[in-house]
């Protein structure tokens, strides 16, 4: 069978695109039993360095989107079959950049959200960056779902952005990370999500009875659905 080729806009921050690589290939293995190399598909890797970008969300909006189209650009140049974007942020754009993109432009968020809705949640948590609760991607979608949901206060919100940040510099974590389990704890919802693509390379299931609905595991999990489909 011939697999569609992935196209990746990763680098934001690169450690999560490395660690969505890493989840795309366990995942080959354990659920479609990959084992030669052409049991995987094909996949082109653009980690954008992205000014204007830092842990907190989007600075500059219109530098970002320029950015991003030059991204899009060059994978559906690469040949692409369709692209996948491993951050949550700048789904803040998604419409935007598929209406200059040849190739779709699977939604990290929208994949979140249907399995959510799949399991049957009423309740869910957020936890995420500053821009993506102010652009308010999850919110929308959620709501058209009807399943309510909870954020942080503010004091909340800077907790996690400061988790995020030790993330992307490879700082000691447990004292943020044990606060912002807290923080999701206290949201007192049936589920959480982990809304930024950072945020898996601290806290998983093992850290909350809840259950924990990870982004970048959901992405991967569709992105080869997509390919072997």
């Amino acid at each position: 069978m011939s697999l569609k080729k992935i196209g990746i806009l990763g680098g934001m921050g690169p450690e999560a695109s490395a660690q969505f690589y890493q989840k795309m290939i366990t995942i080959s293995q354990k659920k479609y039993n990959a084992v030669q190399d052409t049991d995987y598909p094909p996949m082109v890797i653009y980690s954008l360095p992205l000014v204007g970008f830092n842990e907190s969300g989007i600075v500059d909006q219109e530098l970002v989107l320029k950015q991003l189209h030059q991204g899009i650009k060059l994978l559906n140049n690469s040949g692409c079959d369709f692209i996948i974007m491993v951050c949550n942020t700048i789904h803040t754009f998604i419409d935007e950049l598929q209406g200059r993109s040849k190739a779709p432009i699977l939604s990290i968020v929208e994949g979140v959200v249907k399995k959510v809705k799949e399991n049957k949640i009423k309740s869910v948590g957020l936890l995420a960056s500053e821009t993506t609760f102010s652009s308010m991607i999850y919110d929308s979608i959620l709501n058209k779902n009807k399943i309510h949901y909870s954020l942080p206060d503010s004091k909340g919100k800077k907790e996690i952005t400061k988790l995020i940040f030790k993330i992307m510099g490879g700082e000691e974590l447990m004292k943020s990370k044990n606060k912002v389990i807290e923080i999701a704890k206290e949201m007192k919802c049936q589920a959480v999500i982990l809304g930024c693509t950072e945020l898996p390379l601290a806290i998983n299931q093992n850290d909350l009875k809840m259950k924990v609905y990870d982004s970048m595991e959901i992405l991967a999990e569709s992105a080869l659905e997509y390919s072997h489909g």
